[in-house]
């Protein structure tokens, strides 16, 4: 998916979303869980660190969201976010887990018998690429401010600068 249409598709996605203000993505997450009609739990968890940082799995009647447990609180928000990206976007859940990752996340269950009963493939780039500009563009509009417009421009340097925000503005609106 090109550039432009991926963030098209997914500014329609978030702009669809009801971001809570001021933002919480506990609240979000409920949030998202009511529109798709399936609880979502939040689990911290520590994970391997060459593994992933944040993990979608889907229950039979629950979705769980698993994020590092050891690192900041916004780069939490981002991981579950990103998490968040996949279920609104409609991926398909992405639960295979490495045997240490297995028993993290599900220490009473053995590694091989859960492997089994996933049987996931993992997402494409594309998905992820989606799922990330999902994450993206959320906290963007958690957090967006109006912009001030009173500054000025000193006379001689106003037509450079407004051609500078036409041919910006224009980048973000045409399809490459």
């Amino acid at each position: 998916m090109k550039f432009k249409r991926l963030h098209q598709r997914s500014l329609e996605l978030v702009r669809g979303l009801d971001i809570p203000s001021p933002f919480d993505v506990w609240e979000l997450s409920r949030r998202v869980a009511e529109r798709h009609g399936r609880p979502i739990h939040l689990e911290p968890v520590r994970l391997p660190v060459d593994g992933p940082c944040g993990l979608w799995i889907s229950a039979p009647d629950v979705d769980y969201i698993f994020y590092e447990h050891d690192t900041s609180p916004l780069h939490q928000e981002h991981i579950i976010a990103h998490e968040l990206g996949h279920v609104v976007c409609g991926h398909k859940e992405n639960a295979v887990l490495g045997e240490e990752t297995s028993r993290l996340l599900l220490p009473t269950l053995d590694p091989a018998m859960v492997q089994g009963v996933l049987q996931r493939t993992y997402y494409t780039s594309a998905e992820e690429q989606e799922a990330e500009m999902v994450a993206s563009l959320i906290l963007q509009e958690a957090n967006r401010q109006p912009l001030e417009r009173n500054w000025s421009v000193p006379r001689e340097a106003a037509e450079t600068v407004e051609r500078l925000d036409r041919s910006l503005r224009g980048a973000f609106s045409d399809e490459t």
